[in-house]
């Protein structure tokens, strides 16, 4: 597949009405694209949005992540400070991740996780409206289009993170879609909207942010991408060395996922990054063994295949939209922390709209029809086998685990978790955290008895000179987390209700009156 030479300055200008480009030559056509490709896209929705919150409330979710962004939204909607009681600092300490406040006024009307699990599912479906943009205008096939639209919902990686929890980077997705596309386009007024807007998303998505914005002044407009190139470097030094560092004391929990640093505490990023170039050029050897080391699930080369794969690598025939990932893969790669290489997590999903937006670009950019066509192909049956071989979906090899609990034991935790007084001081199991967090001072067991993932770890397994003020204990039927810690305080409580359910329930404890 060879590539045209620059063709940005296409007959089909901004004059061209909207209606003959988004419906093409043939109406009928076009009208079963925007059908069929809606159809995609609300099924898409509605089905992640069904298993994400059955999972929710079936207590699948192990993970404090949703609990996080729950009890942060949760105060927020109060009026009150995000302190987040759960691990001990502020919501905006962990990440700059302002987009959350659009979320507040949905706390308003309905305060629940499921709601957050619902708008993830929907935004991340949504990312697959700039990919039928740019298809459309670049290629004007109705069918053609809706083939990049199920190829971007049956993308193994946006499926598997949307079942992992709820994390705003969700938010990402359509929104660098559509900053994407107005680069291409040469939109500059919404790819200066999109782009401000990812930003408000997470410090780190200048990653994205910046080599978009660097090929957009390259290829269109050097003032704007200059700016928004700048703005992104700004505001990435601004969330961590002023927000964030003011908010919990440091500008990054993260530079210790840099590899080859020498540093044994706390050190700036800098140092980490220094220790590691070092590493490059006196031992290039041991940095090529461990980006190769084979690693659980499965390894860097493995990960980067299961990113590139589902677009059948057709963006490889112009490569630069596509390339504007490539800062934020390496990231994850180089990752010491093995979620990060692996498309069941969040981490991946800053990475799917630049592949599949880079795949239609490159397509455009054929010769001809045939080969577009031959192209177009490809990216739909890659999607497809990938999504065999590593989806989530019903028909895949691995399809969506089934809910945790059973019915039956669902019930029984509810039953225990309804006789919690609704403003008690509590520390609860994971699973139960996210269900009980509509509340001032609520605690991831085993902490405070013994710090758990609190604050910046440095008193993990110390008690905490609160823990006298913690009121209730909600603890599964079957204790395998820290059951010492439970052993220690035992005394101090009194059994109040407990529901077994096989080993599955839950039992809730009351402390004693001193």
């Amino acid at each position: 597949m060879v590539a045209t030479a620059d063709d940005d300055q296409r007959s089909d200008d901004a004059s061209t009405p909207t209606t003959h480009w988004v419906l093409g030559a043939d109406r009928r056509s076009g009208i079963a694209g925007l059908v069929v490709s809606g159809a995609l896209v609300a099924g898409y929705a509605v089905y992640l949005a069904h298993l994400t919150s059955n999972t929710y409330r079936h207590y699948g979710y192990d993970l404090f992540d949703i609990a996080f962004y729950d009890q942060g939204l949760w105060l927020l909607s109060r009026f009150h400070a995000p302190y987040l009681t759960i691990v001990g600092r502020n919501l905006f300490g962990d990440h700059a991740q302002f987009s959350l406040l659009a979320l507040v006024p949905l706390y308003w009307v309905r305060p629940d996780a499921t709601t957050l699990l619902d708008v993830q599912a929907l935004v991340m479906a949504s990312g697959a409206i700039p990919v039928y943009l740019l298809a459309m205008r670049r290629l004007r096939r109705p069918l053609f289009a809706t083939v990049f639209v199920a190829a971007f919902l049956l993308y193994p990686a946006l499926a598997q993170t949307n079942l992992e929890n709820y994390h705003p980077d969700s938010f990402l997705i359509p929104l660098l879609g559509f900053a994407i596309y107005a680069a291409v386009e040469n939109r500059p007024r919404m790819f200066v909207v999109c782009t401000l807007l990812a930003l408000l998303c997470k410090e780190d998505v200048v990653a994205v942010v910046l080599p978009l914005a660097l090929w957009y002044a390259w290829r269109h407009n050097r003032r704007v991408g200059g700016a928004i190139a700048g703005a992104s470097i700004f505001f990435a030094f601004f969330t961590t060395n002023v927000v964030m560092k003011s908010l919990v004391g440091i500008s990054t929990r993260n530079a210790a996922r840099i590899p080859f640093s020498s540093c044994v505490r706390s050190c700036s990023v800098t140092r980490h990054v220094s220790d590691f170039v070092k590493e490059v050029v006196t031992k290039p050897g041991h940095v090529v063994s461990y980006l190769l080391a084979s690693d659980r699930p499965n390894g860097r080369p493995f990960y980067v295949w299961q990113m590139l794969a589902p677009t059948g690598l057709v963006f490889l025939a112009a490569p630069e939209v596509a390339a504007t990932v490539v800062l934020a893969l390496a990231v994850n790669v180089l990752s010491t922390v093995g979620p990060q290489h692996q498309i069941a997590f969040h981490y991946s999903m800053v990475l799917i709209p630049g592949l599949m937006m880079g795949t239609v670009y490159a397509v455009s950019r054929l010769r001809t029809a045939r080969r577009q066509a031959i192209a177009v192909g490809a990216v739909a049956v890659s999607a497809l086998t990938c999504a065999v071989l590593w989806g989530p979906f019903p028909f895949s090899r691995q399809p969506a685990a089934p809910p945790t609990l059973s019915s039956s034991a669902t019930l029984a935790v509810d039953r225990v978790i309804a006789r919690l007084p609704a403003h008690a001081v509590v520390s609860a199991d994971d699973r139960f955290v996210p269900h009980v967090d509509h509340r001032d001072r609520v605690y991831l067991w085993p902490t405070p008895f013994a710090a758990s993932h609190w604050h910046l770890g440095e008193v993990e397994g110390k008690p905490l000179p609160f823990a006298a003020e913690v009121e209730y204990l909600l603890l599964p039927a079957t204790l395998g987390d820290h059951p010492e810690v439970f052993a220690r305080i035992r005394a101090g409580f009194v059994e109040v209700a407990r529901e077994d359910a096989g080993g599955q329930g839950a039992v809730l404890y009351r402390r004693l009156q001193s």
